[in-house]
């Protein structure tokens, strides 16, 4: 069985490109928009592995020469492009080597795929350079562009590629899958807030102290808010942890934060399992000073895709959240 058969939130979209597959229409360049964890890394190779197989039927068969390559991670027309490092970008040079060796042949399947993940990373040299290709496309070649930040991509790349979204799932298919890879109760709810309704991400948090990380965060973040610990030593301390998933968690709180000053109930909340502590904190903070909180928080998400001094970033976001309290104590239950 194929990994992706449990996943039925991708399901359509695999449809959708193996009628593409039927038709003889494949596109020459797809760009294959969804948060991080949401599986299109998952499809996309999965899509790769299709086209280069040489007895495919769904999905590829497996057992081929092409298929054994693919999974042994040398065959020689998948062409994977991506930083050296998480959060690095993708260098020009290694689009003009990609240019190079797509002005060469085929060697082994008669059609070449390319993978760009996180696409997003390309600086504007790098999105220059591939630009030419994706304006004069060799036919033989299929260019899988992924990324969850598609406004940081320039118009110009954007144009030139069918698209295809993958929203979040349902949470209740998405729980109901995590339960099947082991992960159920309130604990799997916890895990799928924190990957913001990604299943996959939420899977990987499963084990990796996450959870813990997250609350301790957000016991510093209610201290910050009763002024009872100074923005620049919590930065300085948290700058070590990734930026992106510390903006990525006050978004979820802010985001909660205004829901239950619009409504009562729980409906909607990422955070079940904070929402006390985040209804009382609502209760305490204007709501057009949540509002444009959540504009900091959204500006400095597009911060972090270039090069900035993440920890004078996120000090300059917690003093923001410091100063858009009261003066009165905000009393946490315990």
């Amino acid at each position: 069985m194929n990994l992706m058969d449990d996943m039925h939130w991708l399901a359509t979209h695999w449809h959708r490109l193996s009628s593409h597959v039927r038709c003889g229409r494949v596109p020459q360049a797809l760009l294959i928009v969804g948060r991080i964890g949401i599986g299109k890394t998952l499809l996309a190779e999965t899509f790769s592995k299709r086209l280069l197989c040489r007895a495919p039927q769904e999905y590829a068969c497996g057992e081929c020469a092409s298929c054994r390559l693919f999974e042994a991670k040398t065959h020689p027309d998948f062409l994977r492009i991506e930083p050296e490092e998480t959060g690095k970008i993708i260098p020009v040079d290694a689009i003009r080597g990609l240019i190079a060796n797509l002005a060469l042949k085929p060697q082994y399947s008669g059609r070449r795929v390319v993978l760009i993940n996180p696409a997003q990373q390309m600086n504007v040299s790098s999105a220059n350079s591939l630009l030419k290709t994706l304006e004069e496309p060799d036919e033989h070649t299929t260019l899988l562009l992924l990324t969850d930040s598609p406004h940081a991509l320039p118009a110009t790349i954007l144009s030139r590629c069918q698209r295809m979204d993958i929203p979040v799932p349902d949470r209740a298919m998405a729980l109901a899958w995590l339960a099947k890879q082991g992960q159920d109760g309130s604990r799997a709810g916890v895990l799928l807030a924190l990957a913001r309704g990604a299943p996959l991400k939420a899977l990987g948090l499963a084990n990796d102290g996450s959870v813990e990380k997250r609350d301790e965060f957000f016991s510093a973040w209610c201290d910050l808010a009763k002024g009872g610990m100074e923005p620049a030593v919590l930065a300085e301390e948290w700058s070590k942890y990734s930026s992106e998933t510390l903006v990525d968690w006050m978004v979820c709180w802010i985001m909660d934060m205004i829901r239950l000053r619009a409504a009562t109930r729980m409906r909607g909340v990422e955070n079940p399992d904070l929402a006390e502590h985040l209804r009382i904190l609502a209760q305490k903070t204007n709501l057009r000073h949540l509002f444009r909180f959540l504009d900091r928080l959204n500006a400095a998400r597009k911060m972090l895709l270039g090069q900035v001094n993440r920890q004078l970033l996120l000090e300059e976001l917690l003093i923001h959240w410091q100063r858009s309290q009261t003066k009165d104590l905000i009393q946490l239950p315990k």
